[in-house]
């Protein structure tokens, strides 16, 4: 019997043949092999999946190996990368993206004070090195730098009295000498 995956790119009158079932079983193996192979080399392809691969982003990048782990050195090649792009808003919304462990950071933009936030939850684990790093690259001369801001995720209930006032005046058509103009007067209170 040929295999399922084989049989759906073949005709049906090979589903029979048993010289095409011994060569796909022993065939298999290899083909196997050349797929893994080949997968292999395209996460090479980019920096953020790459093994061996990684000292040609190196030498890209840097025009050297870097001696360091294989994660620093993937860090060192984001932020090198992200300093080629510039300094936009998609940008440092990667960087803190990228610097959170939960990655529910917000990017705030504080025109007053000329500084990047990032605001996150307080359980996060955010690098904020990486992210300082990171941003110093690419940073303007206008920008004063970043700053940080842990957020408990806690929600706080305020609770107040509230005093509604409904009132209900006559109509002109309604009215008689002596007559007060509010007709009905509620208050609730919560």
């Amino acid at each position: 019997m040929i295999p399922e995956r084989y049989r759906r790119k073949l005709p049906p009158q090979w589903y029979e043949n048993d010289v095409a079932e011994y060569h796909f079983e022993g065939s298999a193996e290899a083909i196997d092999a050349f797929n893994t192979q080949h997968e292999d080399i395209l996460q090479q392809f980019s920096p953020w999946s790459a093994t061996w691969g990684l000292d040609v982003w190196d030498w890209i990048y840097f025009g050297r190996k870097q001696l360091l782990s294989i994660e620093e050195r993937r860090k060192n090649i984001q932020q090198k990368h992200w300093s080629y792009l510039g300094f936009t808003p998609s940008v440092l919304r990667a960087i803190g993206l990228s610097s959170s462990a939960f990655k529910q950071v917000q990017m705030v933009e504080d025109f007053g004070k000329k500084v990047i936030r990032y605001v996150y939850p307080i359980e996060d684990r955010f690098d904020t090195k990486n992210a300082v790093h990171a941003v110093e690259r690419i940073r303007p001369v206008h920008c004063n730098g970043v700053a940080f801001e842990p957020v408990v995720s806690e929600k706080i209930e305020l609770r107040d009295v509230l005093v509604v006032g409904i009132k209900e005046y006559h109509k002109v058509y309604e009215f008689r000498v002596g007559m007060t103009p509010i007709k009905r007067y509620e208050e609730v209170v919560k």
